[in-house]
């Protein structure tokens, strides 16, 4: 079926609904919605809306829409290439819509499914799944729900949602709408895989159910979506091939594709995700593991070594450069407490972090299989750290994370003598055949040009987070110039210029690295399609400096 119609939705007086009018009075208290996690900012706007359900949601945009005024959608705010910053209109923040709906159990896909808001966040979302406590679901049951609930607490296993974007604080609409990934995208793939289906406000001002595997595109590459006017919109599906790479840079495209992936990853170009179902699945108790290696190509080679022994799964592997060691060594001298791990050894020169399944009730766990790959790599496992109790585990993921926030943190300090100055961070993904050729070109070019950078990531998908902190402006423009052939270089071997993070407003600039005049093109007619006005989200993918239609 490639056809789907939407329902609408009785409004309200917009006099009722919680919103803050004029730019001053949102930039003097509402300061934090002015950006994101990217720190970019940009025009003046002259509306923040709260709505608290659908049926307000529905009344703004209805009249966004009859004043042709432009819309912004926020959710935590936790992204990092400015997609929730206005350019001008409105914003609306969706963190109102944050109650879970519905708990349910699929028999043919033996899975608990949740349905939520959009505005739950994620850090709530796995407090609830872990303590099977879901306090917005108990007033009120319906008999059939609450047997539901009854069953799931009764069940004896535990359960997890598996994406886990680094942001456990974003909410779950912005990972979907961005398709989110994260280190665990290793085993179990980005946000998309765990979708079972989505509610979307139109820019029709209507809404559409879209269960994932029912609607697909037409032989010709075609969906189309009725209104309950009998209006009728066509749909034309890209004919790009995307990369073999993890992506989220354009729309997702593919022959017989289901409709629900043309808005999981959209960057809400195209609608506005008011409801979105998961999937879970069994959690199992793990061990992490840091490994320390003599150097970046022994951390490299032991990646491929891991990757090819079918006798090891792995839920992620994370790198450590050595210039990302010796910023960690650093801050452990300034303050051990912070860093909150053994002193790194001497002889270490890089390192993988990664996880596995560990069983606790065996006496003697068999690593033998993990023991001699490691050795391929000139390493031995007494070589390395290893958790795996609830509190070791976190300890460990906190020590990943603070290479970024390390990062953050020397930026912001540099800001004080160059207000303009800001981080280069690279989001590119090569395919697997090009890991050393590209981890050797981001080392060779940002040494001979003398900046200062880390590199550290999820390198089991030949994605590195490729860090610079510029001292000062023409440094910026060096590294920017340089960023820039890097994304060339990644496109040329078949990879992507966003494996992760979007390409909302600061890196649509290179969508045309990525993507022929033709094809953007093609993006464009189905933005232009279900969103003819050009309101919602302007800027976001498409390049577009101000609110000029």
């Amino acid at each position: 079926m490639h056809e789907i119609t939407s329902t609408p939705m009785d409004e309200i007086p917009i006099e009722t609904i919680h919103q803050i009018n004029g730019f001053d009075a949102i930039k003097e208290n509402y300061p934090d919605y002015l950006t994101d996690e990217s720190k970019l900012t940009m025009g003046a706007f002259d509306f923040l809306f709260f709505p608290q359900n659908e049926s307000e949601l529905a009344t703004i945009v209805n009249e966004m829409i009859r004043k042709k005024i432009c819309m912004t959608v926020a959710g935590a705010r936790t992204g990092l290439v400015g997609g929730c910053v206005p350019l001008c209109g409105a914003l609306i923040s969706l963190e109102n819509l944050n109650k879970t709906l519905d708990l349910s159990y699929s028999e043919s896909a033996d899975e608990w499914r949740i349905k939520a808001q959009a505005g739950v966040l994620l850090s709530d979302l796995a407090t609830m799944i872990t303590g099977k406590c879901f306090s917005d679901l108990e007033p009120d049951l319906s008999p059939e729900t609450q047997k539901k609930l009854i069953h799931f607490k009764n069940d004896p296993g535990r359960y997890f949602y598996p994406p886990d974007p680094t942001e456990m604080s974003a909410s779950l609409g912005g990972t979907v709408a961005t398709n989110a990934s994260g280190a665990r995208t290793y085993h179990y793939g980005p946000t998309r895989d765990w979708i079972r289906g989505i509610r979307v406000l139109t820019m029709a001002g209507e809404f559409l159910e879209i269960p994932r595997g029912k609607y697909f595109s037409s032989p010709g590459g075609q969906f189309t979506v009725y209104d309950s006017k009998g209006g009728h919109t066509p749909i034309r599906i890209p004919e790009y091939t995307l990369p073999r790479t993890k992506n989220t840079a354009g729309f997702y495209a593919a022959p017989h594709m289901d409709l629900i992936d043309l808005f999981i990853g959209s960057e809400g170009a195209l609608g506005i995700i008011t409801t979105i179902e998961i999937a879970l699945l069994p959690w199992e108790p793990k061990c992490s593991v840091i490994q320390f290696v003599s150097s970046d190509d022994k951390a490299l080679h032991l990646v491929k070594s891991l990757r090819s022994d079918k006798r090891i799964q792995l839920d992620f592997m994370e790198f450590y450069s050595q210039n990302a060691l010796n910023l960690l060594r650093k801050m452990q001298a300034e303050d051990s407490r912070m860093v909150g791990m053994p002193p790194i050894p001497e002889s270490a020169g890089a390192a993988l972090f990664f996880e596995l399944g560990f069983d606790p009730e065996m006496d003697t766990p068999d690593y033998r299989a993990l023991e001699e790959t490691i050795n391929t790599a000139g390493a031995s496992l007494t070589d390395s750290w290893a958790g795996y109790e609830t509190r070791e585990i976190s300890r460990f993921k906190h020590f990943r994370h603070l290479l970024p926030e390390k990062v953050t943190q020397v930026i912001s300090e540099r800001k004080k003598i160059h207000p303009e100055i800001h981080r280069l961070s690279s989001d590119l993904a090569v395919p697997d055949e090009h890991l050393d050729d590209i981890w050797n070109l981001y080392k060779e070019r940002l040494n001979l040009a003398n900046i200062e950078w880390v590199g550290f990531g999820h390198v089991g998908n030949n994605h590195f987070h490729i860090s610079s902190m510029p001292r000062d402006m023409e440094e910026l423009a060096r590294g920017i110039k340089i960023y820039t052939e890097f994304a060339e270089k990644a496109v040329s071997y078949g990879g992507t210029v966003s494996a992760e993070h979007g390409i909302g407003k600061i890196k649509a600039k290179y969508l045309k690295t990525m993507y022929s005049k033709d094809h953007i093109a093609q993006m464009k007619s189905i933005k232009t399609a279900l969103d003819p006005d050009l309101l919602l989200n302007p800027g976001n993918i498409f390049t577009q400096e101000t609110c000029t239609k």
